[in-house]
Parts: C-alpha cells; sequence; structure tokens
C-alpha cells in the first residue's frame, strides 16, 4: 500500500492548533510505501518506510533533520523536519530527492519496468469506463428525460405554442370546414399556405429552442468527458432517444387540432402520413439545432447557422417561389432545401386525388389551366360561359407546376431522414472532437 501525504499540518498548528490533530502513530505502519508532495506537487520522498518508518528517518536525518526521539510519532517528526520549525533551513528538498539513492533506485526500478514489464502485474481493462455502452446509453437516456422532466419552460413551452398555432392557423377555415360549399383560389391557396406556415412556425420555435438547453447539457457533458465519466457515444445516443418522445407529441398535438379545424379529414392513411411528415420536419429542426450549438463555441454564433437554415427552408421550400419559376444554379436549392421535401410530402399526401371543388377566377391562369377559356386569332381570350370548375388534385398540380408529385413520396421521407442522419452525425462528431468550456 501507498500513501500520499501533503505538508498542511504544520502550517494549520501555528495557527489554529485547537483544530488540528497530527496522524496516529500507528498510522505509518500501515504502508509499505510513502509519496510525500509538498507545495507545488514537488517531491520530498518515495520509497518504501521500512520497519518502524526506519528508511524514512534515516533518510530526513541524513538531510539534517533533528534526530527522531525515542516515542515519537514519525508521522509528526516527518512533517516538522521538512516544513515545521526544525526544519533545515539550508536544504532544498525536491532537489535534494533527485539527488538521492532513493530516486536513482525509482529510476531503475522504472526502466526496467519499461524494458522487460512483468505481463502478470500489467494492469488491463477491457474498457476506459466502468459501463459497457449499452448501460451507458440507458444511464444516459434516464440523465436526459430528467433534464428535460426538470425543463418546463422547454417543454410545456413548445406544446403550448404547438397548441396556439395549430389552431389559430387552422381556424382561418373553420367556417368551411364541414360545409359543402366550394372552394375558390383563394381558398385553396390558402390552405396551402397555412401548411407552409405550420411548417415553418413549429419548425422556428423548435430549433431556436434546442440550442439554449443543448448547450446547457454539451457544457455538462465537456466536464464529465474531463473527468472520464462520459464518452461522446452515449450522449449523443441518449439526446436523440431523450427528444423523440417530445416531438412526436408536439406534432401529434398541432396534426391533431390544426387537421381538425381546417377540415382535411377523409381518411386516416391522410392524417398517419400528415403526422409523419410533420413529425420528421420537427425532428430535422430539432436536431440541427443541437448540431448547431455543437459545432461552433455560442449561442449567437449557433443562431447564425440557425437563421441560415431558417431562410433557406423558407425560400426554396416552393411556396414564396415556386418550384417551375427555380432556374439554372437555383434548382440547387430547389433540390437541397430539407424544408422542400417535408413542404412536398404534406402536400401531396392531402391533395393528391382529392375530389373537393375549386371555383377557378374567371380568366385567371386556373381557369385556362383547366380548358375553360378560348383564344381568338389575335390572342384575346374568350371565356366560357358558367362557372369553371376544378378540383384540389388538380389545382395542386397547377400550382406547383406537376413538380410536386406522388411518386417523390419516398424522396421525400429518404431525404428528410438523410438531413436528421447528417445532423446527429454532426452532433457526435462535435461531441467527440471538440471543447469550448474551460474544463
Amino acid at each position: 500500500m501507498c500513501a500520499a501525504m501533503m505538508p498542511f499540518a504544520p502550517f494549520l498548528s501555528r495557527r489554529i492548533p485547537s483544530l488540528v490533530s497530527f496522524p496516529s502513530i500507528h498510522f505509518p505502519q500501515m504502508f509499505d510505501d510513502l509519496l510525500l508532495l509538498m507545495k507545488g506537487g514537488n517531491t520530498v520522498f518515495f520509497g518504501e518506510l521500512g520497519k518502524e518508518s526506519v528508511n524514512l528517518v534515516n533518510y530526513f536525518e541524513g538531510l539534517g533533520a533533528e534526530p527522531i526521539e525515542y516515542g515519537e510519532n514519525p508521522a509528526a517528526w516527518m512533517l516538522s523536519s521538512y516544513a515545521g520549525n526544525s526544519a533545515p533551513q539550508d536544504v532544498d528538498f525536491p532537489e535534494a530527492f533527485r539527488q538521492s539513492d532513493q530516486y536513482k533506485k525509482l529510476q531503475d526500478q522504472i526502466e526496467a519496468s519499461e524494458e522487460s514489464p512483468i505481463e502478470a502485474k500489467r494492469i488491463q481493462y477491457d474498457s476506459g469506463f466502468a459501463a459497457p455502452f449499452k448501460e451507458q446509453v440507458q444511464l444516459m437516456n434516464r440523465r436526459i428525460v430528467a433534464i428535460y422532466k426538470r425543463s418546463p419552460a422547454y417543454n410545456l413551452t413548445r406544446l403550448m405554442i404547438a397548441i396556439f398555432y395549430s389552431f389559430i392557423i387552422g381556424s382561418v377555415f373553420i367556417t368551411k370546414a364541414y360545409k359543402d360549399e366550394q372552394y375558390n383560389e383563394n381558398d385553396a391557396e390558402g390552405v396551402l399556405s397555412t401548411i407552409f406556415l405550420s411548417l415553418i412556425i413549429v419548425g422556428v420555435t423548435s430549433i431556436t429552442m434546442a440550442v439554449p438547453v443543448m448547450k446547457k447539457i454539451r457544457d455538462v457533458f465537456y466536464k464529465h468527458r474531463a473527468s472520464g465519466m462520459l464518452e461522446h457515444n452515449s450522449v449523443a445516443w441518449a439526446l436523440a432517444l431523450g427528444e423523440t418522445p417530445y416531438i412526436c407529441l408536439v406534432s401529434v398535438l398541432f396534426g391533431a387540432i390544426y387537421y381538425g379545424t381546417v377540415g382535411l379529414f377523409h381518411s386516416v392513411k391522410s392524417f398517419g402520413l400528415f403526422w409523419v411528415f410533420f413529425t420528421l420536419n420537427i425532428a430535422t429542426y430539432s436536431y440541427f439545432g443541437q448540431a448547431f450549438i455543437c459545432l461552433v463555441r455560442d449561442i449567437p454564433t449557433s443562431m447564425a447557422l440557425v437563421g441560415a437554415l431558417i431562410g433557406y427552408n423558407v425560400f426554396f421550400s416552393g411556396l414564396i417561389v415556386k418550384p417551375q419559376y427555380f432556374g439554372s444554379v437555383f434548382q440547387l436549392g430547389l433540390w437541397t432545401a430539407p424544408g422542400r421535401f417535408a413542404y412536398e410530402g404534406l402536400v401531396m399526401s392531402q391533395f393528391d386525388g382529392n375530389d373537393r371543388e375549386i371555383i377557378a377566377q374567371t380568366n385567371s391562369p386556373f381557369y385556362f389551366y383547366l380548358g375553360c377559356g378560348a383564344y381568338t386569332g389575335d390572342g384575346t381570350a374568350l371565356p366560357e360561359s358558367g362557372s369553371c370548375v376544378g378540383t384540389f388534385d388538380q389545382y395542386v398540380t397547377y400550382f406547383f407546376g406537376g413538380l410536386f408529385t406522388k411518386q417523390n413520396f419516398w424522396l421525400d421521407v429518404g431525404v428528410l431522414l438523410g438531413y436528421m442522419t447528417l445532423a446527429r452525425a454532426l452532433t457526435w462528431f462535435s461531441l467527440k472532437k471538440f471543447n469550448y468550456t474551460n474544463t
């Protein structure tokens, strides 16, 4: 056994002697070796104590310490010999140890161990952590779930926002939702706009609220990693698993209320697909929020990345600028913005084959798209008599120039899953490689 001691007792004994008691006289006999340090971590003595501390006593007496008296406590005498009033004033104890036979003997032992190590004495572990990876993930997931439960400002707020905005956005059409009235073009465009607005509002809420919460978790992880308690793999997995129930719950609440108020109900399948794409959209935003704050040092910098992603999605999703109007290099944005695939998936899952009637406005582009007008030789339109009526399916095809199609269903799902995977990979990589706090 080896004991390590620091020279605090002599200092304290001169100032508050009533609070200090020296080690028992039997204390040195409990150990075979002693590592003795002084302020600054410099070694004063290291080696075998010997029977009744004879090696220790001989060492300090050889440096000029006052001889130990019969029956004197070796521990108390030792501390007094190099840090107390009786310590030799002209001795540099760390340097004296480096010049001693004790030090040379220690160096010889180290060199011998390195040249021909004894395999039977080699200390090996299967892992640098006490718990296996599976147990680490379980424990970290339990920890993350507890953090989320104790963060009502984060979770309750996003649930309340989902409920509030789902009703506000959906209630625009509540007067027509369950009537047999025909929609006009403005109504149809309004429904498509509310779907887009839903994706953006909930997405922005998810990503901006995830950043500060993730920063706290990230900074605590840095400290635990520095102390050898955690590794990045378990934290990365736990973050994904801990966030998932809340993402699903937000999506269910928003989808049910919005779906009911806007009057989209026509099959369980369509609602299920609405929930799938809405969940993928929220997850993409949330996971990228976690990734951004792990990639950079502080919240302001991460919020710049957040703003860039939001702007990219808003511009290239297909509503602000319709897909058919993107040309040349801008096609790259249309095919890389994750918001486009969430929006296309939602729109086509709800309106492909939807036969709800849409009344075309006379002489509008949709009016002529339906073939309701004729042209004279000079290009003048001659409208037909009576109403021009199409379906929601036809309007969606016209509105997006035929570029949003149901054939892209698996493409939409795959791209969104790919972006989610990218966000998780960025979080994993950042937790592994970066450290933005002083630990």
